[in-house]
């Protein structure tokens, strides 16, 4: 048994996505047990003898993430009500640098009104969430959705129901707490190579730009020194001379996602051929609007495409491989950021506003380690160039920041995956053991430790003296202020606003 391996009862989908995402081994355990030298993932039913190991595990020190039913198995006194959950927040540590979880699941409610649950138990702590992890990592839901901005109304787009991002982010804050709590390292696979901090991303969906605009759109990524992404609309082929070795990717023919598998098949491999007429060799794909569904996820896989990108399936999270059929495709979700210059500019903002949304959610995004990937248009870069190029200097700001391509990262992050697979590391008596069939100069594992230092340590077989490593403190984003302010943009007055204005926006469409 490996010192320190997160326990998981139940090998659920979504419970592999968050743990791959994170980079954290575990261990699949066959029955509660009474003693462990980890955390514990309690992700199903407990039967009674289950209950009792629990209880004992508890007692003596370990610690517990589970729901609501089996908290009230273990501590009979709670009191819970089957609720449907929009959303919840909190100001705990357990919401560090979260600021709302969307969810609209049924899901429990303490009787005292409490999002989450967490206590000691007898030497140890335990920790329910009021909703079910996999079912919400395995939404595909859309709705429109309102993202916060201190103006007179709110930019909106269609989006995943439930900001997967943000789940993620909750399930990792409870496990950094439990292994603090069981005085515990917490150890996982760096997010990105050479310890970069975060990685910025440029996606260009060409839709009908004129080749003028497309033309300034390379010209800003030169002068920038910033490689972009160009995801070609080839019913609108631009002079291919513009884009020549560039990294290209496929947008679509027809600027539509279809119901059907046979229409979105024919949409992706026209373009696709088109393209490598033109000698390019596209991997990748981003649906028009950022629409997503089952049909396309499957003809995606059969024109052989590595990875895609749509909004509505999920934002602002860390890479994943979607569930279809209760299996994993094949083909990586590289999730971006939904909001462009457009729906800025619809929500009344001045060109000084729209370059503060992209600097706070800049800045934002590379204090929490997470990435910042962005998407817009040819037009509106020519359109507004001055402030795309101030927004770039801002990016070229940052310290320790990796800029790639979306192709560079899918990559980087299929290798950091086969690490993943093909590796273990434990902890025992101060000394960090790495086995791995895969060694690369610029993978590492992040290690935490229980007063909240932290180093990195190259991903190579070996040993290494846990005293012998250099640690920083941890740096830590403070609480997000406006709390109330953003709970506004769940309420009714600014979902009828959103959609007035799709409304309007749509009105404008049929008149054209």
């Amino acid at each position: 048994m490996l010192n320190g391996m997160l326990g998981l009862l139940q090998d659920q989908l979504g419970y592999q996505q968050i743990l791959q995402q994170e980079g954290i081994i575990y261990k699949l355990l066959a029955k509660m047990p009474s003693e462990y030298p980890a955390p514990i993932i309690v992700n199903r039913p407990l039967d009674s003898q289950e209950i009792l190991n629990a209880r004992n595990f508890l007692h003596s020190g370990g610690c517990i993430i589970t729901d609501f039913p089996n908290l009230k198995g273990i501590i009979p006194a709670i009191r819970y009500q089957i609720s449907k959950i929009p959303f919840i927040y909190g100001e705990t540590d357990l919401f560090h640098n979260i600021q709302i979880i969307d969810l609209k699941l049924k899901g429990y409610r303490l009787t005292k009104g409490q999002n989450v649950f967490e206590g000691e138990y007898g030497k140890g702590y335990i920790i329910a969430l009021p909703f079910d992890v996999n079912q919400a990592i395995l939404d595909t839901r859309n709705e429109l959705k309102p993202f916060y901005f201190p103006h007179r109304k709110f930019p909106y787009e269609r989006v995943a129901v439930v900001n997967k991002g943000e789940v993620r982010k909750l399930v990792v804050n409870c496990l950094k707490k439990l292994y603090r709590k069981m005085n515990l390292p917490y150890v996982h696979l760096w997010y990105y190579p050479n310890t970069f901090q975060s990685a910025f991303s440029f996606r260009i969906d060409t839709d009908f730009a004129p080749d003028i605009s497309l033309r300034t759109t390379v010209n800003l990524s030169q002068i920038s020194g910033i490689e972009f992404t160009y995801f070609i609309n080839t019913s609108r082929m631009p002079d291919i001379h513009i884009v020549h070795n560039k990294d290209v990717q496929i947008h679509c023919f027809h600027h539509k996602v279809f119901q059907d598998y046979k229409r979105n098949f024919d949409n992706i491999k026209t373009a696709k051929t088109i393209l490598e007429k033109n000698g390019f060799h596209p991997i990748g794909f981003v649906s028009p609007f950022g629409m997503w569904n089952r049909s396309l996820q499957y003809a995606m896989e059969t024109c052989d495409l590595k990875y895609s990108s749509e909004f509505s399936l999920s934002y602002d999270d860390f890479p994943f491989f979607p569930v279809l059929d209760n299996k994993n495709s094949s083909l990586l979700q590289i999730p971006v950021h939904p909001i462009c210059i457009g729906r800025l500019l619809q929500a009344g903002l001045s060109d000084i506003q729209c370059r503060k949304y992209y600097e706070d959610y800049i800045t934002t995004q590379h204090l929490t380690n997470e990435m910042i990937f962005i998407y817009d248009h040819p037009h509106r870069i020519h359109q507004f160039l001055a402030l795309f190029s101030a927004v770039l200097d801002k990016v070229k700001a940052l310290s320790n920041l990796w800029i790639t391509t979306m192709t560079e990262f899918y990559y980087w992050w299929i290798k950091r995956l086969e690490v993943y697979k093909s590796s273990q590391w434990q902890i025992q008596n101060n000394l960090l053991k790495i086995e791995t069939e895969k060694s690369f100069d610029n993978i590492f594992l992040h290690i935490i430790t229980p007063n909240t230092k932290e180093a990195f340590v190259p991903m190579k077989k070996g040993n290494y003296h846990l005293s012998d490593l250099s640690y920083q403190p941890l740096k830590q984003m403070s609480k997000q202020k406006d709390i109330a302010k953003i709970l506004y943009t769940k309420s009714t007055k600014a979902k009828i606003q959103t959609l007035f204005y799709e409304t309007i926006k749509q009105i404008s469409k049929i008149g054209k």
